[in-house]
């Protein structure tokens, strides 16, 4: 239910609730226009988006100048409301992670493939076969286990043995190739 004082402010829009109507319920707004930052924001992080990937495609110089000017003025742009619209700023602070400004690869948080695999790059450890959860550095019982905590391993997935590891497969090369 609307109170007298309620504010809003939408696209550059700011309304305020100045009086409600006991009888009918009709409600008077007050409306200002104000600076839409969000907006100012979202665009210029296009367009430097844009000319990032124009400098990119024609690797020419004149391109390049003109998306580091842009990047430069974004960046003016965010400090500023950062200081001094500090209200502004909370509103549009997580635009930058979600764009995927500054040339960095454009993802919505939380979809698609990107975090589906935490454990697919780790580095493999040298791992005693007698205690699996202890890591040995050199030895003589110290050998390659690589990512066994990999989420697939979990779902049942096994890795495939390495080439010639397996009795009773024939192998052949073609082009007499070892």
């Amino acid at each position: 239910m609307a109170k007298i004082g309620d504010t809003q402010v939408s696209g550059g829009i700011q309304t305020t609730v100045t009086n409600i109507d006991p009888e009918t319920g009709q409600i008077t707004w007050d409306v200002d226009y104000t600076a839409d930052y969000k907006r100012l924001f979202k665009e210029i992080t296009q367009l430097m988006n844009t000319a990032k990937e124009v400098a990119d495609a024609t690797g020419e110089a004149f391109f390049m100048d003109h998306y580091n000017d842009i990047r430069k003025r974004r960046n003016e742009l965010r400090t500023y409301l950062r200081n001094n619209k500090k209200a502004e700023y909370e509103r549009i602070k997580g635009m930058n992670e979600m764009s995927g400004a500054g040339g960095a690869a454009s993802f919505t948080a939380g979809a698609g493939p990107q975090y589906a695999t935490p454990f697919a790059f780790k580095k493999k450890k040298k791992v005693d076969e007698s205690n699996p959860g202890a890591s040995l550095g050199k030895g003589p019982k110290a050998t390659e286990k690589g990512v066994q905590d990999n989420y697939y391993y979990k779902l049942g997935w096994k890795p495939v043995a390495p080439p010639h590891s397996t009795k009773g497969v024939e192998v052949k090369y073609l082009w007499g190739k070892k």
